[in-house]
Formats: C-alpha cells, structure tokens, sequence
C-alpha cells in the first residue's frame, strides 16, 4: 500500500514537471517567460504540496479536536437534555392501610381481608378502591389468576357504577378456576 502511494506521488510529481516544462517552453516561444530550472520547478512543486498537505492536516486536527471535545463533555454520546424530574405524587389523600395505584395519582386500593367480603365462586378476592376526585361514570378492576406456580390462568374482573370523591368501594373478584391459588392486581380504570 505504501509503495503505491509513492508511486502515485512520483508519478504526480513527474506529471508536473512535465506541465511546467510545457508551460516554460510555450512562455519561451512567446518571449514572456522567466527562465526557471527543472529544480526551481521541483521546489516550487514540492512547496505547493506542502500547503495543501498541511491545509489536510490542520482540517484533520481540527475534526480531531471536535471529536474529542464531544467525547470529553459528553461521553455517552447522548445529548444532554434539560428533562426536569417528574413532579412527585401526592399521595397525602390516600388513608393509611390503601396503596397509590401507580398507572392513576386519583386511585388508592388495597386487598380485603378474607372476613370483610363473601365469595360465591370457587375461590374469590376482594378489594377495596377509594379515588380522591371520584369517577363520574364508573369504577372498573380487573384481577389477575395465578395457580401455585405463578402462572397466569385466566383474570377477573368487577366494576361499580359512579363513584364519589373519597369514597370506598368494595369489588369482589370470583373464579371458577380450579388450579386459582393467588391473585395480582392488572388494571383499575376511573371512567
């Protein structure tokens, strides 16, 4: 590879000795040229090539700066932003034995105890909702079955028409599910 880079620099500078040649006999001919040497050609030459080589290098180190000025501020290559932290929750409204409902800041819940709800399926759970603003058309749950494995096996769901700021709501989740061992909360909808 080096050898034919030499090779292709011997062979521009050979071209241009040549052109300069032609240039010097032509400006002869015509009686308007400065008699200059084969060597002053050359040099002239080889000073001509040293700028633009050193036009090449400066552009280079100065990409070369660039690049590594961004790598210095900015590491990652992600562009900072300016994303302030999401405004915490309020969370005061929700009585002490519920649960902030994470999907929805108006939602409190919490699991009720087995003697607080009847069950008319095979297996049954039972939760109760208190929402800050209220929902205005309805109040939806819905449950998750898992068997003794954890393994999802079918869902249930409940729901209650209007429900007002800060009031309870109890909602009753029964299956028919014989493997049904444990439930995990999916989804509450205020509507």
């Amino acid at each position: 590879m080096k050898n034919w880079i030499l090779d292709l620099w011997h062979r521009s500078l050979d071209k241009q000795i040549e052109k300069g040649q032609l240039e010097r006999q032509r400006l002869q001919e015509t009686g308007h040229g400065i008699q200059k040497t084969p060597e002053e050609i050359v040099r002239e030459y080889k000073k001509k090539q040293e700028v633009r080589r050193n036009i090449w290098v400066g552009i280079a180190v100065f990409f070369g700066f660039v690049w590594a000025y961004n790598y210095v501020t900015n590491p990652n290559g992600v562009a900072p932003t300016n994303v302030s932290a999401p405004a915490p929750i309020d969370t005061s409204w929700i009585p002490t034995e519920f649960n902030s409902y994470s999907d929805d800041p108006n939602v409190g819940w919490r699991w009720l105890k087995s003697k607080e709800f009847s069950c008319t399926g095979d297996s049954c759970w039972g939760m109760m909702i208190i929402t800050k603003d209220g929902c205005d058309r309805s109040l939806y749950a819905e449950i998750s079955i898992l068997d003794k494995n954890e393994v999802q096996i079918g869902y249930t769901n409940d729901s209650v028409s209007q429900s007002l700021p800060m009031q309870k709501s109890k909602l009753v989740f029964n299956t028919y599910e014989d493997e049904a061992n444990t439930a995990r909360l999916s989804k509450i909808s205020c509507y």
